[in-house]
Parts: C-alpha cells; structure tokens; sequence
C-alpha cells in the first residue's frame, strides 16, 4: 500500500500544471493507395511532434501540438498493382483538443492511469512522387484533373499508457489514428481524366500503368475510392517533462502524507 500511495504522489499533478512533451513514433497511411491487413508490406513512415499540456481537473487536460510526419505507398504492393501508382509525403499538421484520464491522477490505488485523447486541427499536403529519378509534387499537376485545397482539416482521436515516471519526467506510450478531410492525402480520388489536355508529365505521373508496358486507362476508369477520405496511423512514445512549481510541490507533500 505505501509502494502504491510513493507511485501515486509521482503521477499527481495540481490542477493548473503545464506539461511539455515530445514524441517520435511510426506512421501508417490508410487511403486509395494502401492495402488493410497487408502485413507482409506495412509501408512504415515516421513521425516527430512537439505538444504542450495543461491540467484542468483531475481527469480532464487542454493539449496542443505540432506535427511533421512522414507517409507514403507503393500499389504495387496490392491487388491493384498494374496501376502501379504511388505517392510520398512529408507534411506538418497541427492540432488542439483534450486529453481525458480514465480515472482521476490522484488516485493512489491505481499503478497507472490510461487516456484518451480528441481533437481537431490542419494538415498541409504535400505528396509527391520518383519519375525517371526525379521527385516532382504532384498537387501542381492536377493528375486527375482537380485543383485541389492542399491545406485540409483534420480530426485525431486516440489513447495513451503512461509507463514511467520520476519527479520530472515521464514516458507514455500513445496510439492515434487522424482522419483528414479530403481524399487527396494521396493525390488519387476518383477517376482517370482525359488526358489528351495534360503536359507529357502530368500525363505520365496521372497514369503510370505505360512504366509496365501495359494499356493506360481510359477516362473516366476508376483511379480512386471517393467513398471514403484519407487518414493515417501513429504509434509514439513520449517523454513528458512535468513543470514543477512551489504550488505542485506543496500539492504533492500534501496528498502524500
């Protein structure tokens, strides 16, 4: 029981703490051009993000953070791999929400505490794609016909496992799925266009299936899946840096005897 109240104490935080923290994981993308349950060719990327945290109750926190994460996939590595399209991407997002505890921080029976996490925010797109081994972004040559907003909304939700914590610093393990509203994370939406009206490029990089010796597509043939937008998956650990102020130390003393 004394183990238990000591651990406790650690978590505690005094409403009106501020809480900065990294993170760096891996990143999933889900979309026109990946594959559910695909094991054998996950196609990882990577993500990095800054956030910062602040206690409102017992259970409940105010987050915000920045993002830079990276995504991409090859169809060549799914049933529809003779349209042989693919894109890559390294984009910033930014979002704000909250950060809800399972139970409340001081609750000194509990080893850990899991959260759970919503918010909404922004995300800039920026894919590109390798052509006879240069990179060219793809959103300027309209590959399907479509002026695109690259700037699109997103909304993250998620939940975290707190693992280790000292007087100052912590490490949570945190899942988050983010859907982005727009189907254009990848570039590829709906169908092929007429080509016939594109630059040699924006026509080569719109349908690749001439790199494998193949028939193009003829307009109007489906590209993409309009019924559904783009997201992507991020798995991250986190090092959490607890701002320790005369209030938070008084708080703790106090909950601990």
């Amino acid at each position: 029981m004394e183990l238990q109240a000591q651990r406790s104490v650690i978590w505690s935080e005094k409403p009106g703490t501020w809480l900065l923290n990294g993170g760096l994981g891996t990143t999933r993308y889900t979309g026109d051009l990946s594959e559910f349950g695909n094991i054998a060719h996950l196609q990882l990327g990577t993500g990095f993000n800054l956030a910062a945290t602040y206690r409102i109750s017992q259970q409940l926190s105010y987050r915000a953070e920045i993002q830079l994460y990276y995504i991409y996939a090859q169809q060549k590595y799914t049933r529809n791999y003779y349209n042989n399209l693919s894109f890559r991407s390294l984009n910033p997002d930014i979002w704000a929400g909250i950060q809800a505890d399972f139970w409340p921080i001081n609750d000194r029976y509990r080893a850990t505490i899991p959260y759970a996490l919503l918010g909404a925010g922004m995300t800039y797109m920026r894919p590109k794609a390798d052509y006879k081994g240069k990179s060219y972004g793809l959103s300027i040559l309209q590959t399907e016909g479509v002026a695109y907003n690259q700037l699109a909304g997103i909304i993250r939700y998620g939940f975290g496992l707190p693992l280790l914590a000292n007087e100052r610093f912590r490490f949570n393990l945190e899942g988050t799925y983010t859907h982005v509203l727009s189907d254009y994370l990848d570039d590829v939406s709906s169908v092929y266009p007429d080509r016939s009206n594109m630059s040699p490029l924006a026509a080569a990089l719109s349908d690749r299936r001439a790199e494998l010796g193949t028939t193009p597509n003829h307009p109007g043939a489906q590209r993409g899946n309009t019924g559904k937008n783009d997201g992507y998956f991020m798995v991250s650990g986190r090092l959490i840096f607890v701002i320790i102020t005369p209030g938070q130390r008084s708080y703790r003393r106090q909950i601990g005897r």
